[in-house]
């Protein structure tokens, strides 16, 4: 069995548990589920934006480029935290939710300025809405912990 310190302390072993208990586990999955998404928007991104900027049609693939490697370290940042015992999942994931809703934010106010094709658009406003699931389970998850259920 795999065990998770879910102390702050390197030195106390004595409380720990499972990846998939409770509130913890399921924050740690969507942290993992976000990480992925990111990591493989990123590397899609910045390899190949050339052929991304066609679809979004910005005439701008080296904004493109910069948002995916921005995409990769966030990413990795939030793969870490997945693995973080407890209380630091409590003082950090605040903070990539925050990241999860400026992201959706920034997709609404370029789509509304008409950055995009509409096919652009309508690739832009799916990976929004997908990163805005990613916040609320991250946020529900994060108020169970609180809580303490």
């Amino acid at each position: 069995m795999t065990t998770i310190n879910t102390s702050d302390s390197a030195s106390d072993s004595t409380s720990t548990t499972r990846p998939t208990d409770g509130a913890p586990g399921r924050l740690r999955l969507v942290l993992r589920l976000n990480a992925l998404s990111s990591l493989a928007s990123g590397l899609v991104l910045s390899i190949a934006p050339n052929t991304v900027d066609d679809l979004l049609d910005t005439g701008r693939p080296g904004i493109v480029r910069l948002v995916g490697l921005g995409l990769i370290p966030f990413a990795v940042g939030v793969a870490w935290l997945s693995t973080a015992p407890v209380g630091q999942l409590r003082r950090h994931t605040p903070g990539i939710i925050v990241g999860d809703v400026a992201w959706v934010a920034a997709s609404i106010v370029t789509i509304a300025l008409g950055w995009y094709s509409v096919g652009g658009a309508v690739a832009v406003a799916a990976m929004a809405a997908l990163v805005d699931v990613w916040a609320v389970l991250q946020w529900r998850s994060l108020t169970s912990i609180r809580r303490g259920s």
